[in-house]
C-alpha cells in the first residue's frame, strides 16, 4: 500500500519553485480530468439533489457542511440520505454503509463519519447510489463532492471554501491542492459557503467570476468536552490540520502539543501507543476529530476524546434559501 504524504507546504506558497516545476503535470491532470468527464451525461432523479463541493483536495470543510445540510433538511421533515464516493475504501460497488458492520478500510473514513448521523451510500456511480437511496426511502439526497462523479444531475450546487485555506497556491494537482480549476468550480455553483472570517479577497475572486450568493459560517465545537487539568495533546490526519488546532484554541484548552499526520492516515497500534505515552508523560488528554477516531483501534478509544465540530451559519438566510430551492426542485 502506498503511504499517504502530508500536505506539501509549497501547496500554500505561491512563490515556491516546486509549484512551477510541477505545473506541466498539472496540465496533464487537467487534460485527463476533462477527457474523462467530457462525454458523461448526468442523469436526473425525481427527488431533490444537493451537492456539496470543494475545489480543494481536502480541508475546506465539506463533511461537516454535509451534516449541516442534512440537519436543515431533517428540520423541515425531509428524509435525506447521503451519497459519497467512498474514497479510501476498497468496496467499489453501491452499498449502504453500516457503522456496526463496515470499517473505514472498506468504505472510507468520510463515508463512515457520515453514517454516524445519516443513512449513507457509497459507490463509484452516484446515479446508481441515488437510485438505491430512493428505493431505501430517501426523499432528498446530499452528495459529498460531485467533481469526481458526473453521472448524477444536481439540483443545487454548494461550493465550500475555507477563508484561511482559500485556494492555496491556486494550482491544480500535483503542483497545488486544487482538484478543479477555481473559475470552473465557481461557475458550476449555485451558491458559495465560506467557512471562517469574512474575506474581501475571496469575495473579489468569486464576484469576478460569477454573480452568486455568498454566505458565511464557522466551524465550532458543538460540545465543550470536559478535560482533566484542561491540558490536551491534539492530533489529526486532515488536509488542513490548522483548522482543528484553531478549534482547540477557541475552546480555551491548554494545548501542550499538536501532532499532524497525513490526510486519511490509517493509525497503527504503535503510533497510538506512542501518543498515549506522550500524553501521559505531560499529564494531558489525547483529543482528536471523529474522522480520526474511527480509524483508531477500538482498544485505545477509551483513552482518547473526540471534539465534535459543527458548522454554525452567520444567520438563517442560507437555511431559508436552501429550503426554498429544495421545495422548487421537489415541485
Amino acid at each position: 500500500m502506498l503511504k499517504r504524504l502530508r500536505t506539501p507546504k509549497f501547496w500554500y506558497d505561491e512563490r515556491s519553485v516546486w509549484g512551477e516545476v510541477l505545473s506541466p503535470l498539472s496540465q496533464l491532470y487537467s487534460l485527463y480530468f476533462n477527457v474523462r468527464y467530457s462525454s458523461v451525461i448526468p442523469s436526473k432523479v425525481n427527488i431533490p439533489v444537493i451537492c456539496v463541493n470543494s475545489v480543494m483536495l481536502s480541508g475546506a470543510g465539506k463533511t461537516p457542511t454535509v451534516k449541516f445540510i442534512f440537519d436543515i433538511l431533517k428540520k423541515y421533515k425531509f428524509n435525506p440520505h447521503v451519497i459519497t464516493r467512498g474514497y479510501g475504501g476498497y468496496i467499489k460497488n453501491v452499498i449502504r454503509v453500516d457503522p456496526n458492520l463496515h470499517s473505514y478500510l472498506q468504505v472510507g473514513d468520510e463515508a463512515l463519519v457520515s453514517a454516524q448521523f445519516a443513512t449513507t451510500w457509497i459507490g463509484r456511480d452516484h446515479f446508481k447510489s441515488a437510485q438505491s437511496a430512493i428505493f431505501g426511502g430517501a426523499d432528498a439526497i446530499v452528495v459529498d463532492s460531485g467533481f469526481y462523479c458526473r453521472t448524477l444531475s444536481h439540483d443545487f450546487n454548494i461550493l465550500v471554501i475555507d477563508s484561511n485555506q482559500k485556494f492555496g497556491n491556486k494550482r491544480l494537482l500535483p503542483a497545488g491542492p486544487l482538484i478543479e480549476k477555481i473559475d470552473n468550480g465557481i461557475k458550476s455553483s449555485d451558491t458559495i459557503l465560506i467557512i471562517g472570517e469574512k474575506s474581501e479577497e475571496l469575495e473579489s475572486i468569486i464576484k469576478s467570476t460569477k454573480d452568486v450568493h455568498i454566505f458565511y459560517a464557522k466551524l465550532v465545537a458543538s460540545e465543550i468536552v470536559n478535560i482533566k487539568n484542561n491540558k490536551v495533546l491534539g492530533f489529526c490526519g486532515l488536509g488542513y490540520p490548522k483548522k482543528f488546532k484553531q478549534t482547540l484554541k477557541n475552546c480555551n484548552y491548554d494545548i501542550v502539543d499538536f501532532v499532524i499526520f497525513s490526510d486519511h492516515h490509517p493509525y497503527t497500534i504503535t503510533e497510538i501507543q506512542r501518543l498515549i505515552e506522550k500524553a501521559t508523560s505531560v499529564n494531558a488528554t489525547l483529543v482528536t476529530t471523529i474522522k480520526d477516531y474511527i480509524k483508531i483501534p477500538e482498544v485505545f478509544r477509551p483513552d482518547i476524546k473526540v471534539i465534535p465540530i459543527d458548522v454554525v451559519p452567520e444567520n438563517d438566510l442560507f437555511e431559508k434559501m436552501l429550503i426554498e430551492r429544495v421545495k422548487i426542485s421537489k415541485a
